[in-house]
Order: C-alpha cells, then structure tokens, then sequence
C-alpha cells in the first residue's frame, strides 16, 4: 500500500514547523506548503496520496469553507471525504464553530502528548472516522502509564489507546502473542483492573510498524458489565472531546 502523506500547511505558522519534526520523528511522510494555491497543487500532484490535510485555526483566508471544499475536490469521489484537522492554540467557541461549519473534522490543540498526536494522524490517515471499518469498537488515545503483569512479574507500559473491546500497549518489552496480561486502568471514575490476551505485537525488525510504539495489543479477557460499561463511557467522551 503506497504510504499517505499529511499535507499541513504552514501559512508561515511557528506551530506547523515544530509539528513538522514531531511528525516526521514519528515518521509520518510530511509536505508543509506555504499557501492555500501550494497546497491545491500538492493536493493535485501524482507524487504525493495525501491521506489528510493539517491547517492553522487561523488559516488566513476569505473564505474558509470555500478553500477546504477546494482541497476536498481534488478527490471528489473519495470516501469518505479527505479529513482535515486544526492544530494549534485551542481557540474560542465561535472560532471553533467556524471551523466545524467550514468542514473541519479534528481540533488538535495545544498542549498534546505525542500518544495522542499519533493516534489521531494514524485514525486521519485510516479513513478520518473513530473507526476503521474491520473494527467493532471505537478506539481513543490515552496517555496513561500502568503496570503489567504478566507471569508473575511486572513491566512499565503507557496506554496508548482503549476501546471496550481493548487497548494498545507501549511497552519496549511486549509479551508474546497469546499471552494473558493483568493492569489497572486509571479510569477518571475510578480504577478498573482488567485481564487481557495479548493478540498482535509490534516490535523492532523488517515487520515493524514505524508509526505505532513498540508495544502489543490486547483483547480484554473476561471483562464484567459494569467495567465494560465504564470504559465504554469514557470512550464515547474522549472520543466527543477530540472532535471539535
């Protein structure tokens, strides 16, 4: 599958230029035009499949609905439509409504962890929903650190997404596939502990994922209705909070 690009354009933003290197860092493939006509041809340029567009909450345009359709209708028959998320300070009600109304799916606001910054390019890039179609539940980034334990011994690991079917581990020493795995999830209403079978591994070498963690993830194991119902909760939220 040939590899998406983000288009962010700059505008001659400070904010573009550092979330450039933290994304190339996380080696995503990043173009940074300077304008709304750079970017249009970037858009139209046979070198480049530009998975998502990244704007300034203050993009200086006339018409801001207008460009983003125009940057929509260098694919029109693309589905769902190419996504196009704000990144910088979070700006105020009215402004964020103005960008909702002009098409703008995701707020991006500063400060953002990088958990949640690669999760959000890596969901963009997938199709621009809360979820990939061979998924049965929403997933959102969390930023969490917790400790595993598996086979009697423990290991720091960083939440990087949850969903109520399961999560996604950073860990620099995953646990094989099929292994069970125990944490507490630090849920805003309280602890949750949960069990869980590791189902899928990232970790260095020719297969490597470069734009996950090293880490695993996992299905829960065994999980009751009522924790079930609390990470189901939190999802939905989260998952609201980072719209705009």
């Amino acid at each position: 599958m040939e590899r998406r690009t983000l288009l962010l354009v700059d505008s001659g933003s400070q904010c573009m230029e550092a979330l450039s290197l933290r994304l190339r860092q996380m080696d995503f493939h990043v173009v940074r035009p300077k304008t709304t006509d750079q970017a249009l041809e970037a858009l139209c340029d046979s070198r480049f499949q530009v998975g998502c567009v990244v704007i300034p909450p203050d993009l200086p345009v006339v018409d801001l609905e207008r460009s983003l359709r125009a940057f929509r209708s260098a694919e029109p028959d693309r589905v769902p439509p190419l996504p196009i998320a704000a990144f910088g300070d979070r700006p105020g009600a009215d402004q964020r409504g103005r960008l909702r109304r002009a098409g703008v799916d995701y707020g991006l606001w500063n400060p953002i962890d990088d958990n949640t910054l690669r999760f959000q390019m890596n969901r963009s890039l997938s199709g621009g929903g809360p979820m990939v179609s061979n998924r049965r539940a929403a997933r959102v980034p969390t930023n969490w650190p917790v400790e595993i334990t598996a086979g009697g011994r423990e290991k720091p690991a960083k939440l990087y997404s949850i969903s109520a079917q399961g999560a996604y581990l950073a860990t620099p020493r995953p646990s094989m596939p099929r292994a069970i795995v125990h944490l507490t999830l630090p849920m805003p209403d309280g602890d949750v502990r949960v069990s869980a079978e590791v189902v899928a591994t990232n970790v260095p070498g020719n297969l490597v994922k470069k734009n996950l963690p090293i880490g695993m993830a996992v299905r829960w194991s065994g999980l009751d209705d009522q924790s079930e119902e609390q990470i189901r909760g939190f999802v939905e939220d989260r998952d609201d909070r980072l719209r705009l």
